[in-house]
């Protein structure tokens, strides 16, 4: 849409670098950042917050190429706020579908240390953000009674016992923790 912008209505040589980024991560950092301090500095009886510091030095490299920088820059920003804006609205299902078929084709299946808490579990109940807005609300799924965790890997249980924990304090502490070995060794270390 730039390109198209550029060529149709402007005969000026085209700007070299990364603008429109530039201009996408002001947007996310204009709607994500809070001001924590209102009154930061002042000049000429205007109050500043920290966030112009950020606003100034990126102005003073956006308008360092004149309009040929400028317009790149605001596409950008424009696209980074649009690209919130549509994230907030849930995909159809058959796309998380072909993504999941995808991804179990391309990816290597992690060590029973590495794994979550709900893939041990086998666990396939795959918790999505509530839609926003006016989109309706999806139905809860019928409670399950919660699967006594498996046992612990021994692969586990080496590397915890070999930091010179007992073998039934570390199977206790992984139990305790799903099998989460870090969970696990941070227990242990607190007593």
């Amino acid at each position: 849409m730039e390109l198209l912008f550029f060529n149709i209505f402007f005969d000026i040589e085209r700007y070299s670098g990364p603008y429109p980024q530039l201009g996408a991560v002001l947007g996310l950092f204009h709607k994500f950042t809070p001001r924590m301090h209102p009154k930061f500095f002042g000049v000429l009886g205007y109050d500043f917050s920290e966030k112009s510091i950020t606003y100034g030095l990126c102005a003073q490299v956006i308008l360092s190429g004149g309009f040929s920088t400028i317009t790149p820059t605001f596409f950008g920003f424009v696209s980074g706020l649009l690209a919130v804006k549509w994230s907030e609205t849930e995909l159809p299902d058959f796309v998380y579908t072909i993504a999941g078929l995808i991804g179990k084709v391309i990816t290597d299946e992690a060590p029973a240390v590495m794994m979550s808490r709900s893939v041990q579990r086998g666990g396939a109940n795959r918790t999505r953000r509530a839609p926003t807005g006016g989109a309706r609300a999806a139905a809860p799924s019928p409670a399950q009674p919660p699967r006594p965790p498996p046992p612990p890997p021994e692969e586990a249980i080496a590397q915890l016992t070999s930091m010179g924990f007992d073998r039934e304090s570390v199977v206790r502490a992984l139990q305790q923790t799903d099998n989460n070995v870090e969970a696990a060794a941070n227990r242990l270390l607190m007593g």
